[in-house]
């Protein structure tokens, strides 16, 4: 192992690992020629002793070496806590797709094969290096450095390593698995949480996920972590500011065995956020549990979270997109076709068991006016406003679309047709209280509404729609602003 002077203020470190020694002598002499400092290992297993003192920028290695080859080497590299952000650079004569692969799934930073020219080579460490989030003040130290450097560690280690990537990979199967099985919002989050806790626990895991919907936060703790502690939690994941709003977790217990019992000696939190590229963040994972454990599996609970932020980006971008389909874009009610079918299975719904609905029909009047005399644009804004203003006038259990231009279509569970029209008055009232923004101070914008009931299993959706559509036409016809049925 040799080491060269530096030659300029910009120097980078690096260190170098091929068997061949020609092909090591081109390297450094390429490297010394643009002004960098190199280190030389002739195979893995000399590389991995030298960062036990050396603190490269990057590393430049070939792939095929005896004793630990190229992907080894960079596997225990990535594994190490030391030296995961130590970007290593993989040389080969094989363009193969097979060593691809090899070098993607090993975690190496780049790949690249031989050529003639190697100046491509030293372009690439040295952007390697420059994007390396590695910082430079203070360095850990390697676990190899830590035990004796024989082969038998050496092995071990690489043995751990690739039990390591096989975990990683069952993590990643099961929880692509989940998507698949149950597109639940809550029940994802929570089969995420049964995967991921026999990790974690000891102690305590919430996941949290924020949607048009509002948050939904759900957590399993142990035994050995109090109300105080699961609180404390909840606190740390809301400070991280993605959950401005929390809320209470929904928490439940872990199977209580004695190691859910064990107290926790030295506990630390962990917050994570859940991201994909490209995508906002919309949730978290957090954790107590041994500062041993958080540091042993710190790179499977990244792991965790970044396919944690794949299920909750793929689900988020579902919701959305069921709601585009679903919803009236101006007044963000329910669109004709989700309304009618809501009504026909709620229908469905009496014919089983025998219980009573009534539907309203609700038209604006004089609405044509408003387009007419104020534009388009304040006639969008009277309908969004009504519109809102008919959801906080009717009870929760009742239903309310947008079935065209400006006619609405709600119905009422259990309500006979005297308990809807007694709602009907009601929304009538409440809607024409308070003037509409873009219009006159003293305008008001009125409701015609009929009414029409369920009367048993002979009945169907457009015979009740029919009845309220006629109904809606003799409101009209005696006036407007009234309610008939």
């Amino acid at each position: 192992m040799t080491a060269a002077v530096p030659t300029g203020p910009k120097s980078l470190q690096v260190l170098l690992v091929d068997d061949n020694p020609i092909q090591l002598s081109l390297l450094r002499h390429l490297f010394q020629r643009h002004g960098h400092i190199t280190l030389e290992a002739r195979n893995g297993a000399e590389a991995l002793i030298l960062l036990a003192t050396e603190f490269p920028d990057v590393v430049v290695s070939d792939c095929v070496m005896p004793l630990l080859d190229g992907y080894q080497f960079c596997r225990l590299v990535k594994d190490d806590r030391a030296t995961r952000h130590l970007p290593v650079l993989l040389l080969t004569a094989q363009g193969t797709g097979l060593a691809r692969f090899w070098a993607k799934t090993c975690g190496a930073d780049r790949f690249l094969v031989k050529g003639r020219d190697l100046d491509h080579v030293v372009e690439a460490a040295i952007a390697l290096a420059k994007q390396a989030p590695r910082p430079h003040t203070t360095h850990a130290i390697s676990k190899l450095a830590q035990e004796n450097f024989g082969v038998d560690s050496i092995q071990r280690r690489l043995a751990q390593a690739l039990e390591q990537r096989l975990v990683e990979t069952a993590l990643r199967d099961s929880v692509a698995r989940l998507y698949t099985a149950d597109h639940d919002t809550p029940r994802l989050i929570e089969g995420f949480i049964e995967i991921l806790q026999e990790l974690v626990l000891p102690g305590a895991l919430l996941v949290a996920y924020l949607g048009e919907e509002g948050l939904i936060c759900h957590g399993v703790h142990g035994s050995s972590t109090s109300a105080e502690d699961r609180l404390a939690l909840e606190q740390a994941a809301a400070q991280k500011g993605l959950l401005q709003s929390m809320v209470s977790c929904h928490w439940h217990p872990a199977p209580d065995d004695g190691e859910r019992r064990r107290s926790l000696r030295d506990p630390v939190f962990r917050v994570i956020p859940a991201t994909t590229p490209g995508y906002p963040v919309v949730g978290a994972m957090a954790f107590i549990t041994e500062r041993r454990a958080a540091e042993d599996f710190e790179r499977l609970f990244e792991i965790a979270a970044e396919e944690l932020g794949r299920l909750l980006s793929l689900e988020d971008s579902r919701l959305r997109l069921y709601h585009q389909a679903i919803r009236d874009p101006l007044t963000g009610l329910y669109n004709r076709k989700h309304i009618l079918d809501m009504l026909d299975m709620e229908l469905d719904q009496c014919g089983r068991f025998g219980q009573s609905l009534s539907i309203m029909l609700v038209d604006f009047d004089h609405f044509k006016a408003v387009n007419d005399r104020f534009g388009h644009a304040v006639g969008d804004q009277v309908l969004s406003t009504m519109a809102q203003r008919m959801v906080l006038g009717l009870r929760k259990v009742d239903q309310l679309g947008r079935i065209g231009g400006e006619e609405f279509l709600a119905y009422c569970p259990q309500t006979d047709l005297e308990g809807a029209r007694a709602l009907a008055e009601r929304l009538r009232e409440k809607v024409a209280q308070d003037p509409i923004p873009g219009l006159p101070p003293n305008d008001r914008v009125t409701l015609s509404i009929g009414l029409a009931s369920w009367e048993g299993a002979e009945d169907s959706a457009e015979k009740l729609l029919a009845r309220a559509d006629q109904a809606l036409y003799q409101a009209k016809s005696e006036g407007r602003d009234r309610a008939v049925g």
